[in-house]
């Protein structure tokens, strides 16, 4: 990758419409708070106005309705957040390629490996795994029984990957991550929980991403089933016999519930919670924090929850909202009254 870019080189690979100096270089993409002369910066939303006119970034990403009131040098395109996406790509670092395999790593002499792959310390690699070329498995990690790796995925410290579990290739498996955990399917027999057998796996598609510290339960009667091209966030919990549609997005500690089902291309919002036996269709966006009780079979935005209000005034609403029963009640038989009224 080229380490600077000229204003007019940018504008160019953009397809976007360039004012001031063309030949200004730019080595990076920084915040409209941190950007300085060499950086170009992005500015998508008008809450950010005030930051726009004290930023120190040698170029702005605008849209055209927002480029006659900005003076500097800037680049006019019709997405701006998509557009500072694409240059972040320009300037990436690409990871140093390693081959290999450390010798504290323990491999089962029943493991295929191929001859490109890095395993790195103390990880562990168990009986009749299968791993392809161009797979990266990072210090500390535990791959047990009867798992396939796709090509090209990357296995980050410290992940632990089940016995059974199927991953695609050029799918990346962040730190600390467990794919293939006991499912939470426990039975309560004269006062008493007992653990219940699983007989699913856990497959997970092509070119999925899941962040640190993430959990996914195998199933404990069918697979749980993670969907090609699915971004999930740090922190998520999903519970065993999930099926989660190609290409949706799931962010920081959502939880999904036992046998849920999700269609293609929704989003599911920070720390909500999609109860048990749920079913999404495609295309259905939660915002963060929502509660899903229920099965929702149209696409579209949902929320759930109440925006933060001052401590005092919460109270006094969460107090009404006891009462909301009784007021609809009193209504109710004033409308009844009324209309007797009219009658008469």
């Amino acid at each position: 990758m080229a380490t600077a870019y000229t204003l007019r080189e940018l504008a160019d690979l953009l397809g976007g419409t360039l004012h001031g100096d063309a030949g200004l270089l730019i080595q990076g993409v920084s915040s409209l708070v941190r950007a300085q002369k060499n950086h170009i910066a992005c500015f998508d939303d008008i809450a950010q106005a005030e930051l726009l006119s004290r930023t120190r970034a040698g170029a702005v990403l605008l849209t055209p309705q927002q480029v006659s009131d900005y003076p500097f040098s800037c680049i006019v395109v019709s997405n701006p957040w998509e557009s500072v996406k694409f240059i972040a790509n320009l300037f990436k670092i690409e990871p140093i390629q390693r081959q290999g395999i450390h010798q504290s790593a323990i491999i089962s002499p029943t493991a295929e490996l191929p001859q490109h792959i890095f395993i790195d310390a103390h990880a562990m690699v168990g009986e009749r795994v299968v791993i392809a070329p161009g797979v990266s498995i990072g210090a500390h990690c535990l791959i047990e029984s009867d798992v396939f790796i796709g090509a090209q995925t990357v296995i980050e410290p410290g992940a632990v990957i089940g016995a059974g579990t199927v991953i695609g290739a050029e799918t990346c498996v962040g730190s600390g991550v467990i794919i293939g955990a006991s499912p939470f399917n426990n039975l309560k027999d004269r006062g008493y929980w007992h653990a219940s057998h699983a007989l699913g796996g856990t497959v997970i598609g092509d070119r999925v991403m899941i962040g640190a510290n993430t959990v996914i339960a195998r199933g404990s009667l069918s697979d749980t089933f993670i969907g090609e091209n699915v971004c999930i966030d740090n922190l998520v919990h999903i519970a065993h016999d999930v099926t989660i549609g190609a290409h949706t997005a799931i962010a920081g500690c959502a939880v999904i519930g036992a046998f849920v089902r999700i269609g293609a291309h929704c989003v599911i919002g920070g720390a909500s919670c999609v109860a048990a036996n749920v079913h999404l269709a495609n295309e259905v966006v939660i915002t963060g924090m929502s509660t899903v009780s229920k099965s929702l079979q149209k696409a579209g935005v949902y929320s759930s929850g109440t925006l933060v209000s001052e401590h005092q005034r919460w109270r006094r609403n969460a107090a009404r909202f006891r009462r909301l029963d009784d007021y609809m009640k009193r209504l109710t038989k004033l409308e009844k009254n009324w209309q007797d009224n009219s009658i008469t």
